[in-house]
């Protein structure tokens, strides 16, 4: 026998030469299906209760399927939601200038919107960088001295009229 065999696991066997493990034989369930596991089962006795029926009800003829009124639905019609306006024509900066131009709106939402805007239709003054100012530069250049556009021909041959 090993010296301290008493403070190792019972589950080693410690007399053989080697460490080995014992087989399990303690009868724990090791896996598969649990019985009794899992939802119950619908009995003959259960099947008394009737299923609620849900009642069918047909929205009234101003409005459609998808619960917006109908353009023949009578003023003061108050079933049904009124139909947005289509914005599917309008860009993200068109929106925004709307609301700032919509007088009706809060003072403040105007404000957060121009706010917003304003860098896609104002440049901040001193935003131009080198690459700018080199390229307005060169137009400048390229406008008049040699480099400039030529002159068109004069048209003496037909008497100063285009041919």
């Amino acid at each position: 026998m090993v010296p301290h065999a008493e403070n190792f696991s019972p589950r080693l066997n410690l007399a053989t030469s080697g460490i080995q493990r014992i087989k399990r034989g303690d009868g724990m369930p090791r896996g598969g299906a649990r019985p009794g596991a899992g939802r119950p089962r619908k009995n003959a006795d259960d099947g008394d209760a009737k299923p609620a029926t849900k009642k069918s009800s047909k929205p009234p003829a101003a409005v459609d399927a998808e619960g917006f009124k109908t353009a023949d639905a009578p003023p003061g019609w108050p079933f049904g939601k009124e139909r947005p306006e289509d914005l599917s024509e309008m860009t993200p900066l068109d929106l925004l200038l709307q609301v700032v131009r919509d007088r009706s709106a809060d003072m403040r939402l105007r404000l957060q919107a121009a706010n917003i805007a304003a860098p896609y239709v104002h440049q901040k003054k001193g935003e131009g960088g080198k690459k700018e100012e080199r390229q307005a530069a060169a137009q400048k250049a390229a406008g008049s001295g040699r480099f400039g556009p030529a002159t068109p021909p004069k048209l003496i041959a037909s008497g100063g009229k285009k041919v």
